[in-house]
């Protein structure tokens, strides 16, 4: 420090004064060995250093506020904070006490600031920590009919897609199939639609509100009843589960989630509403892939129906997919369909999936209902309504032959 500097030192600052316009300007003060001087328009004077007054404050404390006691109708201000480092200051104990007080403020200050921002961050990351259980809690703030519509609406854009089985011939035919396992449900706030649809692929898929949807190439692959109804099963507890609504849920931004959490579902609500491609394309998560296994298990087991039939389906599919990958010569051509299926690639997962499922059944045992015939009708009806299906449908090129697909949703 300059030994000028120790004898003036000149800072901007404003000024509270009844004098001045509006009670308030701008204008200079001055450290020096009588004090502090200021001119701010057209008053000027000095406040002595002996009962002056040093404080912090303003937002971040970033303003040093001057005072006197013999002045008690003016306050200056600056936001010059180097004024405290000030050596003039300095020399005056009072002074020097004040602004040692002023330091540790700001100090605190700061550390309260960050503990804040890392107290933010700790919840951000826990959100995202624990976005399955918030995702959980705020899909039960979703009336079911909210569910219903939304499912409604997205079965509805999905049916362009495919033709269905008249429903009246379909319900007929999957009703003596289906009601020991819908039965078998324990307080399902749903009522449930099953659809066929004319899709070779080997799939089906459930929506929110309990629409699923059977294509008629599970129905033609699978190799007996409890197969199929493995499958519908598991399908049926993603709805039961709402883990379409959590997996929408869990793709709003976190804000959303948490005012649901907290009781205010209406931004939520309105995300729901425009979900539609979400659904349409969605896949499960690992977790609710395995959640559904397992609900799906126990609701097969409440029906009395063979639990067997889910592992059975899912090794038959893997094997099948197999066998169509070695007959792939071309490396590309490989590659391509593989990532087509998607279900080889996850073939660590879905042995994993396997073992569990299996280890869920243990031994089975019990009398389990026999819906053979009333299956094979229904295989029957679906080779027939795909066939009649075809005929009515111009026929199509080389180039839009569909390829053969053997995933399965529940992957």
């Amino acid at each position: 420090m300059h030994a000028a500097a120790l004898t003036s030192t000149t800072y901007s600052c404003h000024a509270f004064h009844a004098s001045l316009p509006g009670g308030r300007d701008t204008g200079e003060l001055q450290l020096t060995q009588m004090g502090v001087s200021y001119q701010v328009a057209t008053l000027v004077g000095t406040l002595p250093f002996t009962r002056l007054e040093l404080t912090l404050g303003g937002a971040a404390n970033k303003l040093v506020f001057i005072k006197h006691q013999d002045h008690p109708d003016l306050v200056l201000y600056t936001s010059d904070l180097d004024i405290l480092d000030n050596p003039i200051l300095r020399t005056h104990p009072e002074c020097s006490r004040q602004i040692g007080v002023a330091r540790r403020k700001r100090v605190q200050g700061w550390t309260i600031l960050l503990g804040l921002s890392l107290l933010l961050i700790a919840l951000f990351l826990g959100m995202l920590w624990q976005m399955g259980s918030f995702s959980e809690y705020a899909a039960k703030k979703i009336p079911v009919q909210w569910e219903e519509k939304l499912g409604a609406g997205v079965a509805a854009e999905q049916a362009l897609e495919n033709k269905h089985m008249p429903r009246a011939e379909a319900d007929v035919l999957l009703k003596p199939l289906t009601a020991p396992l819908l039965q078998a449900l324990q307080n399902s706030p749903y009522r449930y639609t099953i659809v066929i649809a004319n899709d070779s692929s080997t799939n089906a898929f459930a929506l929110p509100g309990g629409y699923v949807t059977i294509n008629s190439g599970l129905i033609l692959k699978a190799g007996s009843a409890e197969e199929l109804l493995g499958v519908l099963a598991h399908e049926i507890s993603h709805v039961e589960a709402r883990h379409g609504m959590r997996s929408v849920i869990s793709n709003a931004s976190i804000y959303l989630v948490a005012s649901a959490v907290f009781g205010d579902v209406s931004g939520l609500l309105a995300t729901v509403g425009n979900a539609a491609p979400l659904l349409l394309s969605q896949q499960y998560s690992r977790q609710f892939e395995t959640d559904a296994d397992e609900r799906g298990v126990i609701l097969l087991q409440r029906a009395r129906i063979n639990p067997e039939g889910l592992p059975r389906f899912f090794e038959r599919m893997i094997a099948e997919e197999k066998a169509a990958m070695e007959k792939i010569d071309n490396k590309q051509a490989r590659e391509a369909y593989k990532r087509a299926m998607g279900l080889l690639s996850t073939h660590p997962a879905s042995e994993k999936r396997l073992t569990n499922l299996r280890s869920l059944i243990g031994q089975s045992k019990g009398q389990y209902v026999n819906q053979e015939a009333a299956f094979r009708d229904l295989q029957e009806a679906v080779k027939k309504f795909v066939a009649k299906s075809s005929e009515a449908e111009p026929p199509k090129t080389t180039a839009e032959k569909p390829s053969v697909s053997v995933s399965v949703s529940a992957s």
